[in-house]
Order: C-alpha cells, then sequence, then structure tokens
C-alpha cells in the first residue's frame, strides 16, 4: 500500500538518532512514500518522521557544547570512572576498572581528569587523562574517556585509536567496544557498529541496553530490518524504566520501513511518555496526529 504522509515541513538541525555529536542533517519538507523493506545494496531506509534535536540525543547527564568545550552540567561517576554519555548509563557491573596494578600517579590524574569533567573544563580534563596513560599505557578506563573526548571535539581517528588502547590491557572491557561502535557510527560505519555492538553483546548480553541500542542501529542503517527490531525489542525490555526513550523511536522508525504503521504509532507514544525535550514531544506528536489521520 501506498503511504502520502502529509506532514507540516519540518527545517531544523537533527542527528541521526544513535550518532550522538556528529554528522548533523537537515530535515524538512513533505515526504511522499512507499513503505517497504529494503534490500541489500539499496539505500538506508527513508523515514518521513523528524528526528530528535541534539540536545535530546544522549542521555541529559551532559551535553557537549563545541563552542567552548564545556559540559553544560555535571557527570554521573561509577567506581571511580567519569564516562560521557552515554556511556554514563552502564550499569556499574560492566564499568570496573579492571586496571587493578594501576599506579598511584596515573590514578590521580584520572581522578583529576574526572573532577574537571564534573566541573566543566573539557581542555583541562584531557591534560589530566593524557597523562594518566602516558604514565600507565595500559589503563583502559582512562583511555575510554580520553576517546570520548576527542570524539566531542570531532577528532574522529584520535579517538577511534584511544577507545582501541583500552583493550590492551583487557580485550574484553566493554565499556572499549561501545566507544568502538560510538565512534563507527559517528562516521556511519555501520558494518564496524555491528561489528562492535555484536562483540559487546558476546561480552554481556543480559544488562547492556545500549550494545543492543548500537545493534540495532547498525542492522537498521544495513537494511537488516529483522535483527534490529529483535535488538531494539531487547533494548526496551532492558530499559524497563525507559531512561533512554530513544530506542522507541528507533522501533517506530523500523515499523515505518516494514509498513507497519499500527506499531509504528505505539512506538512513538511511548517515546512520547518518556521524551525528556519539550520541542522533540511536539514535533514528534504532530507527525504521530497526522498519522493518526491516514486511511487504513
Amino acid at each position: 500500500m501506498t503511504r502520502l504522509l502529509t506532514i507540516a515541513p519540518f527545517r531544523h538541525l537533527a542527528l541521526t538518532l544513535f550518532c550522538a555529536n556528529a554528522l548533523i542533517l537537515t530535515v524538512s519538507s513533505a515526504l511522499a512514500q512507499q513503505a517497504r523493506p529494503q534490500s541489500p545494496g539499496t539505500s538506508p531506509p527513508k523515514s518521513s518522521m523528524p528526528f530528535p534535536s541534539p540536545s535530546n540525543l544522549w542521555d541529559q547527564n551532559a551535553v557537549v557544547q563545541r563552542g567552548n568545550n564545556k559540559l553544560v552540567s555535571p557527570l554521573i561517576a561509577k567506581d571511580d570512572n567519569c564516562f560521557l554519555p552515554p556511556l554514563n548509563a552502564l550499569p556499574s557491573a560492566s564499568v570496573e576498572i579492571a586496571d587493578l596494578k594501576v599506579p598511584s600517579n596515573a590514578q590521580k590524574e584520572h581522578r583529576d581528569g574526572c573532577a574537571s569533567l564534573r566541573s566543566g573544563n573539557m581542555v583541562a580534563a584531557e591534560v589530566h587523562l593524557r597523562k594518566a596513560v602516558k604514565r600507565w599505557p595500559k589503563y583502559s578506563a582512562a583511555w575510554v574517556v580520553l576517546g570520548q573526548l576527542l570524539e566531542a571535539q570531532q577528532k574522529a581517528e584520535e579517538a577511534y585509536g584511544s577507545c582501541s588502547q583500552a583493550l590492551a590491557t583487557d580485550p574484553n572491557y566493554l565499556p572499549a567496544y561501545l566507544c568502538l561502535a560510538d565512534v563507527s557510527a559517528h562516521s556511519e560505519s555501520w558494518d564496524r557498529v555491528l561489528q562492535f555492538s555484536t562483540r559487546a553483546l558476546e561480552i554481556d548480553s543480559t544488562n547492556d541496553a545500549l550494545a543492543y541500542d548500537y545493534h540495532a542501529a547498525a542492522n537498521f542503517h544495513l537494511h537488516r530490518l529483522p535483527e534490529a527490531e529483535k535488538s531494539a525489542l531487547r533494548a526496551a525490555e532492558i530499559d524497563k524504566s525507559n531512561a533512554d526513550p530513544r530506542v522507541h523511536f528507533l522501533l517506530a522508525q523500523i515499523y515505518e520501513a516494514k509498513g507497519d504503521r499500527e506499531s509504528e504509532a505505539s512506538q512513538l507514544r511511548e517515546y512520547l511518555k518518556y521524551a525528556s525535550d519539550p520541542k522533540d514531544a511536539a514535533m514528534v506528536s504532530r507527525y504521530l496526529s497526522e498519522l493518526e489521520k491516514l486511511p487504513e
């Protein structure tokens, strides 16, 4: 069935759902399309849905402002780590520091780096974290945070290298794979996102909603809708508190591509229950209203 989606034009800056801090896209004009699953080798699934704005793209504990390298709100520390979003939402059991033999001077630099992050000073944080990994090159936790800081500054190659270094000590260090998945998502390297998220799920397939998020997003962009749906549903199942409602938005995109309008609308309603940004909520509400007016 051909679906004609007549919605008011949207002109705003938006980001791909699972690519924080990069790849700014312009979403505009009304769209008309036939919803059907895409086959491999074709262009990515198209969506007529508006995207969440950058301020709501990741966990609200911290939002990086590129212009002045500041964090607009403090981070949450877990087990002496100070990961940036979205890694700061990982369960505590997933982010335990494996570097039990870290020298005290490297630990101090790491702590000072975390303190600088909490005070909003990314420049000082980078200096301290670089000193930490120089004094102990196998400092996995410090490498991951440094990689996230470099990615926030759009230094993709350095960020990728930093996240990779985190695996030198422990090849099963979960945050490192999620860091690599995040960096790869920024450049839309979906094969890599799939590779790293799959490895993360091999390490922890029970508690890690974030790995399922990346796995679902990668499969969606690679036109593997059944796999994308399965992973996204699992992420939603793990995140019982809906701390990150974006997974419902991704599910809505998946169902739109499958031509399942009823499920698409249902997931948008779930997204709206927990969306924290009023502008995003208003925009998606308008889209949902138009969707509900379409004839069966």
